[in-house]
């Protein structure tokens, strides 16, 4: 009797190289159409603080993650805000704990971040230009970052930094659900889809892999990514593009794609038709103290 030949062997996925690939593929996919349109990527984030400002402040009171925050923390906390863009969970966090550092790679996200700080007279904030891997800050009871992983192809070596810097709680706060960063507009003018980012999902299987257990809790929020009009819209997804300033056959192209896709929300702005999202926060435990 003959016997049955075993189905073939299901080899375990390396999550940790899953994560990288995603991230490299993006990053060459982008590096390609900027060579290709002739510009360099200059403070890719200088150019997008003021509308990123307008478009997430005006909901963080009823954003998931600082609720989640705000319920771990009291006035004797201290808080460590890892790219912490325009500040607005810096901003919300700060009158209710002891101290809040917030460390962020664009001057221009943290020039936003002090003249909000200077507006509401908040004096416990330390604000600290630089890249993540490459500051020393003080420990911190809780640190936290917020849809800042995306970019990092070396993903454990940045969150076991975290790790080290947290005495109490690391919150990591991604996407569950894709945010189309170009507005599905990249196979129209660079005949391929653009590789989406990692999301929570990818990040717990890297996780695990790592050794780290996180906590996950599933949130539902509203989609945040939205314009005063569509003035405002086209240099922002041009940008997101990759596509020259002054090529006026493109930016025109971009205008009437986004007229056609666009619609009305309702405190006024434009957006996607998209009102809800799924983001997950990923927490844990330090392991030295676990």
């Amino acid at each position: 009797m003959t016997k049955p030949e075993p189905p073939p062997e299901v080899v375990p996925v390396d999550f940790i190289e899953r994560w990288r690939q995603i991230v490299d593929r993006r990053r060459v996919q982008m590096e390609t159409a900027y060579a290709a349109s002739g510009i360099e990527n200059a403070d890719y984030w200088g150019k997008r603080a003021k509308n990123y400002r307008q478009a997430l402040h005006g909901g963080t009171e009823r954003d998931p993650l600082l609720l989640r925050l705000l319920g771990d923390v009291d006035a004797t906390t201290t808080v460590l805000d890892v790219g912490a863009g325009t500040g607005r969970h810096t901003v919300a966090l700060a009158p209710h704990v002891a101290h809040v550092t917030a460390v962020d790679p664009s001057a221009a996200m943290l020039g936003y971040l002090r003249e909000d700080l200077a507006e509401h007279g908040i004096t416990n904030v330390t604000t600290v230009d630089g890249d993540w891997m490459g500051v020393d800050v003080p420990q911190a009871d809780v640190v936290f970052c917020s849809h800042v992983l995306y970019p990092i192809a070396d993903v454990v070596p940045f969150v076991r930094k975290l790790e080290a810097a947290a005495t109490r709680r690391v919150y990591v706060y991604l996407r569950i659900d894709l945010l189309a960063t170009d507005f599905g507009l990249w196979s129209d003018f660079w005949s391929v889809p653009l590789q989406g980012q990692p999301t929570a999902l990818d990040l717990f299987g890297a996780l695990t892999q790592a050794g780290i257990m996180p906590d996950v809790e599933v949130v539902e929020h509203r989609f945040t990514w939205t314009f005063h009009s569509l003035d405002e819209a086209v240099p922002q997804v041009r940008n997101s593009l990759c596509l020259r300033e002054d090529d006026t056959s493109a930016t025109e192209r971009v205008r009437s794609l986004l007229a056609e896709r666009m619609v009305a929300w309702p405190d006024g702005r434009i957006g996607p038709a998209i009102n809800a999202a799924r983001s997950a926060i990923l927490s844990w435990t330090p392991p030295s103290l676990a």
